[in-house]
């Protein structure tokens, strides 16, 4: 089969790989659908430690095997990967927070090990969540930024009738969009560009509020009202956003921070902290809460709410062959790029 990995000068070659085969509770799944992360960028960016391995951890595809064990899925489903290896048998992983696993800390496939960017990949069979009726592949796939906004949504507990500010409309802002319409909240959204801008609106956005000097009067406005009643911050890198967000979240309001900063120091007021009373929350990727159905397979049902909504993230895509070009694409803003898709199968 081939397979892209990462160069030592953290490009992409595609290479020939032996095809593999599934091993007791483990599957296989010939790709059809890989999504470019805004980490898979920083790892292009050289942000990270040198990339090594076969990227891809936003996959959708076809089981084409299937190993022993496993019985939920079968050869010819379309499946979404929920990309967390774990040990399955840890406190924290029977508690259904297996992003915290203590015997693999944070191993993602696409990352710690092979992912969806190969004509096949191999992966342990809990891993794989049939879609639902009308979803193919290249929805599956984005279904993984979805549930990360699932998660932060069940993190703060956000009700219908709330008022949500994103500050950011990259990947994991715009597919807020969609995850806090289903859970009911009115969805505003700070952009930076007319292209995100655009595209926040096509979601199904409230409000869209200039992310740069015009659009300050407006977030101070909102905070004078009192309007906004959470914060996903979603722009990470060196930005100040937190400090926007705790500026402009309403008294005992709630912050969760959903963006990767590339700095360990940020500039936060203490202050807005302390005296508002304001919640801050980290959410990192998804789980499964006692009691609730896994965050994965919500937003799988999230994509099928809004199908025509969700595939128009995808503005590139391109077949393995180019992978080294998406990424390019991907990594350009001058692009006007959302979402840029591998299709293995092309």
């Amino acid at each position: 089969m081939k397979s892209a990995i990462w160069t030592p000068e953290a490009d992409l070659t595609v290479v020939e790989a032996e095809q593999p085969t599934p091993g007791p509770g483990e599957i296989v799944v010939a790709m059809r659908s890989a999504g470019i992360c805004g980490s898979d960028l920083h790892r292009y960016h050289r942000a990270e430690d040198p990339p090594s391995g076969q990227p891809g951890h936003e996959d959708g595809g076809i089981v084409s095997a299937v190993g022993a064990g496993v019985d939920h899925v079968r050869e010819g489903d379309v499946v979404g990967i929920e990309p967390i290896v774990r040990c399955t048998t840890c406190d924290r992983c029977r508690a259904g927070w297996y992003m915290q696993c203590r015997e693999t800390p944070f191993t993602i496939l696409g990352e710690r090990r092979p992912g969806g960017m190969a004509e096949y990949m191999l992966a342990p069979g809990y891993t794989a969540y049939p879609a639902p009726r009308g979803v193919d592949a290249e929805l599956a796939a984005l279904a993984e930024p979805v549930a990360c906004s699932v998660n932060a949504i069940d993190l703060v507990d956000v009700q219908a009738g709330e008022t949500v500010l994103i500050l950011g409309a990259g990947n994991i802002g715009l597919s807020g969009v969609l995850a806090l319409r289903a859970a009911g909240a009115k969805v505003l959204i700070t952009a930076r560009y007319a292209h995100q801008a655009e595209a926040a609106r096509r979601l199904g956005a409230d409000e869209v509020i200039p992310a740069d000097a015009s659009g300050v009067p407006r977030l101070k406005e909102l905070r004078a009202q009192e309007a906004v009643d959470v914060v996903f911050e979603s722009v990470g890198g060196s930005a100040d956003t937190l400090a926007d967000g705790m500026r402009t979240v309403r008294p005992r309001g709630r912050v969760v921070m959903l963006g990767v900063f590339t700095t360990p120091r940020v500039s936060v007021n203490p202050f807005d902290l302390l005296l508002h009373e304001i919640q801050l929350t980290g959410a990192v990727t998804y789980g499964t809460p006692p009691g609730r159905r896994a965050h994965f397979a919500e937003a799988l049902d999230v994509v099928a709410q809004y199908p025509e909504e969700t595939r128009s993230l995808v503005t590139h895509r391109f077949p393995l062959d180019e992978v080294s070009q998406a990424f390019a694409t991907a990594a350009d803003k001058g692009q006007k790029s959302i979402k840029v898709h591998i299709n293995p199968s092309a």
